[in-house]
Parts: C-alpha cells; structure tokens; sequence
C-alpha cells in the first residue's frame, strides 16, 4: 500500500535528520510553552491540594471537597485544551517554516518569506481549522444518524478517531499545499484524494500525543515534518507518470 510505504519511509527520513541535529530549533517554541503550562498546572494542583481544607467543614466537607475537585478538574481540562491548541494552531507559522526548510533540504528549492506570508500562514490556518471543524461536525452528524439506524452505534469512538485523524493530518499538508500555491479549495479536494494518507499521520500525531504534556511538543514537529516528505513523494510520483 503507497500509503503505508510512503508513511514508513517520512518517518524513518524525519526522525534520521533530527537525530543528525536538524530541525531541532523548532522544539524550542513549543518547549517554552510546555515549561509555562508545567508551571502552571502544579499551580493549579497546590491550590486544589490548599482548598482541601474545606473537607473539615462539619456536615457539608465531603460534599464542599467533591464541588472543589469537580471545578478543578474542569479547569484542567479546559486548560489542557487551551494549551494543545496554543501549541497546535498558534504556532503554525514556525511549522510553516519547518515545512519549507525540509522541503528545501529535500528538493533544493528555496521559498519566499516574509511579515505578509507570516500574517496570511496564520489567517489560512484559522481559515482551514474553522471550515475543518464544520465539515467534520457535518460528517459526524449523518454518522450518527447512519450509525442510529442501522444500529451500529458501537462504531462511534473508531469513526471519530478516524476523523479526528484525517482533519488533523490534513493540516501538516496544507503547509506544503499553500506553499505551491493550492487554493484552500483544491487543498480540500486534494486531501478528499488521498485520504489514507491523511489519516495515517493523523494516527502518527494522536499516538505522540498520548505521551503526557512532552507528547503535544514533539507531535506537531514530527507531523509537519512527515507530512511534509510524504507531500513530497506524492508530488514526485505525480510528476514521473506525468513525464
């Protein structure tokens, strides 16, 4: 399966130039805001460990120290949230660049850049999560509908995975799409055409981001990277059969 062959072959390329030294400058954004949120989240803890007090209240403690854990984690949650998408989104100009210093290592070719590509790096990947978000939730709603009426509801967690990965992997393309200038259109389209490809490093992305806190830092590095390569072999094929 190219799919497979292509993935195998992006992965072992990435992690083989940055064990050389390369590209290990664009951890460094991502590592800043690790630190920070590390910081912040044993904030969080020792004032969720200082409120424990509430437990002695007399009557009411267990019920007061269940509301306390129950912001907490809520809390938590959001923030963790907020922080992969800090990391994920906020930071795709640097992944741009990644993009484009890997594409040059591999091709020779050297890119534009600039204050004005840095502005509209940032408005297309807004631009690309909000329509991703609509259209996964479109797809999602008729899944549920499909899944309700034929009873296959049990499906539900592996077709979100499966979503998630394709939206998400997508996004590590669209680097390399914008950067030969593919509209967001044709980039959608494009992704619509190879989709195995887009799921796999979606798959790549979701598995780093199980490692806790250090995963978010590492995965968006190595998916733009292998995203980017992958792009690259496809382009390459393309363009032999076209010759």
């Amino acid at each position: 399966m190219k799919a497979v062959r292509n993935h195998f072959y992006a992965i072992q390329l990435s992690l083989k130039l940055l064990f050389q030294g390369k590209f290990l400058l664009f951890f460094i954004p991502g590592i800043v805001i690790a630190v920070f949120f590390l910081m912040y989240a044993q904030g969080l803890e020792s004032a969720n460990s200082a409120l424990g007090v509430v437990s002695y209240v007399p009557w009411i403690g267990d019920s007061l120290q269940t509301g306390v854990d129950t912001i907490f984690s809520w809390i938590k949650g959001v923030s963790i949230f907020i922080y992969q998408f800090t990391i994920i989104t906020l930071l795709s100009p640097f992944h741009t660049i990644l993009s484009e210093r890997v594409d040059e290592h591999q091709t020779g070719k050297k890119f534009k850049a600039g204050w004005e590509k840095f502005m509209n790096d940032i408005l297309r990947t807004i631009g690309v999560a909000f329509l991703g978000g609509l259209m996964y939730m479109f797809i999602k709603f008729f899944w549920w509908i499909f899944a309700w009426a034929l009873g296959i509801s049990f499906l539900d967690p592996y077709i979100s995975m499966i979503l998630l990965a394709f939206f998400t992997g997508f996004n590590s393309y669209d680097y390399s799409l914008e950067r030969y200038d593919v509209s967001v259109g044709k980039s959608w389209g494009y992704a619509f055409s190879h989709p195995l490809h887009m799921i796999f490093t979606g798959l790549i992305f979701t598995a780093f981001l199980m490692i806790p806190y250090v995963g978010v830092v590492i995965a968006p590095v190595l998916l733009t990277m292998v995203g980017t390569i992958c792009y690259l072999r496809m382009k390459e094929a393309k363009e032999k059969t076209t010759i």
